[in-house]
């Protein structure tokens, strides 16, 4: 989610950061409800229906609901103690961890992962996109090469990036009420024409060990664990902080990852597009797919631009120019079949990403004591976030490899990049390793912009 993990990235945040790197003041908080509609959004995804499908064939239906529960429990954990800074500190996501990593440090981090995300998604939607297009083709008796297809359409989805992502937002509130009314069908169809104690007796057992579905629960929304503060700095308190997310993230996504197997195991098909055709709408099931990863897909390629333009210091005037490029790199990925190791993918997404929260939440509720007036941000690179960033993401790697076995490797990741920057920091903060002295947050924010 990606969202990534997510829909209409650029369009949602256009609602909730046109400060863009400015502190919000407590004139400019929201009710927390607002905050929790734009996860609910977020959560109606086709990346979550992916999921589902890959679960439908593993995992029997009382497992895909825990590892599901269990796996958007920490996310939301994550999310909750990582969004209260952004609430307490009135930040966003990228300047909450100016402490953590430093003010260089930061930039480079959080847009390292925010590309590394949304470029995949983007491959791995454009694929969907060109399936969904070709299969309607097919109801027409039109066969057309799948490279084709992603070319054109990845092509049409990084050009609306650049220069339409603000009538996408038209699109995206034809698209999600569609693909909800979709899914609601293709579920209630499914129940009623295959059983439910058919579905539920298709897999009787786990082909897919517990702690790897829930590493991939977390790493499908490892992008949204991060990012949180992007949203709740809008918020008026920590409870706020609480309700939003955790009203706002957990039923729609155990909805989504739910039907999602559903009907993957009613239709026999565990690719969303195969599911959605065999749903006996086809024409209109793949209109409602191509529009819905069109909306999704358009805030793929605008952050992973944004993020590029971040991590090598490249000037506004060109981010037309970069988000183009990052366009054709998802195409190359989306022709090369990275859709077809979604699962591995979204596996190294959950096993590099979330430790940097380990990191974050580490520096504000331990070494600060959770209160606001003893943080501030960081000349420079702290080198402490980095390096137990790195401890806790390669040891989660490994993990994900194969090579070392814990519990689940995004947990475990998480874990000890906290554990590793509570030690470290500890004996390292009054070097040079811990940064170049501090900034006060309006110092910080005008560097920032």
């Amino acid at each position: 989610m990606g969202e990534e993990t997510t829909t209409s990235t650029a369009e949602k945040k256009g609602s909730t950061t046109d400060k863009g790197m400015s502190q919000i003041q407590p004139n400019e908080k929201r009710s927390w409800w607002s905050i929790a509609f734009i996860w609910v959004g977020t959560m109606i995804c086709i990346p979550m229906l992916m999921v589902g499908g890959i679960f439908g064939g593993t995992l029997t239906m009382g497992s895909i609901f825990w590892a599901t529960l269990i796996g958007f429990a920490v996310c939301c954990l994550m999310m909750v103690m990582g969004g209260i800074i952004g609430a307490d500190t009135g930040l966003n996501a990228t300047m909450c961890s100016t402490r953590a990593f430093g003010m260089q440090g930061s930039n480079f981090t959080m847009a390292l992962v925010i590309f590394i995300c949304e470029c995949g998604w983007f491959a791995v939607q454009t694929a969907t996109c060109a399936l969904a297009f070709d299969t309607l083709l097919l109801q027409f008796s039109v066969e057309f090469p799948f490279w084709l297809a992603c070319v054109i359409w990845g092509i049409v989805m990084f050009i609306t990036a650049v220069y339409g992502v603000k009538w996408m937002a038209v699109l995206n509130y034809i698209a999600v009420p569609l693909l909800v009314i979709l899914c609601a069908y293709g579920g209630i169809h499914t129940i009623n024409a295959s059983g439910w104690n058919t579905i539920t007796s298709a897999v009787p057992k786990n082909l897919l060990a517990m702690p790897v579905a829930i590493s991939t629960v977390i790493g499908l929304f490892a992008l949204g664990a991060t990012c949180n503060s992007d949203y709740t700095r809008f918020c008026k308190t920590r409870g706020d902080v609480v309700k939003a997310t955790v009203i706002g993230v957990m039923p729609a996504a155990l909805l989504m990852i739910m039907v999602g197997a559903i009907m993957a195991v009613g239709t026999g098909n565990y690719d969303v597009t195969a599911m959605f055709a065999g749903l006996g709408l086809p024409i209109i099931a793949m209109l409602v797919l191509i529009l819905a990863t069109w909306t999704t897909n358009t805030g793929n390629a605008y952050m992973s631009g944004l993020a590029a333009c971040k991590m090598f210091a490249i000037k506004d005037a060109k981010r037309p120019l970069v988000t183009m490029l990052c366009g054709v790199l998802g195409v190359i990925l989306a022709i090369a079949g990275l859709a077809d190791f979604l699962n591995t993918y979204i596996s190294i997404l959950g096993a590099v990403v979330p430790p940097i929260m380990g990191v974050v939440i580490c520096d504000y509720w331990v070494m600060c004591k959770a209160k606001k007036e003893n943080w501030s941000p960081v000349r420079g690179i702290n080198w402490i976030g980095i390096i137990a960033w790195v401890i806790g993401g390669g040891f989660a790697l490994l993990e994900t490899l194969g090579v070392v076995t814990v519990f689940s490797s995004a947990l475990d990741g998480v874990i000890l990049s906290f554990l590793a920057y509570w030690l470290l920091y500890s004996l390292l903060k009054n070097t040079s390793l811990a940064g170049k002295g501090n900034l006060t947050i309006e110092e910080a924010c005008l560097i920032a912009q």
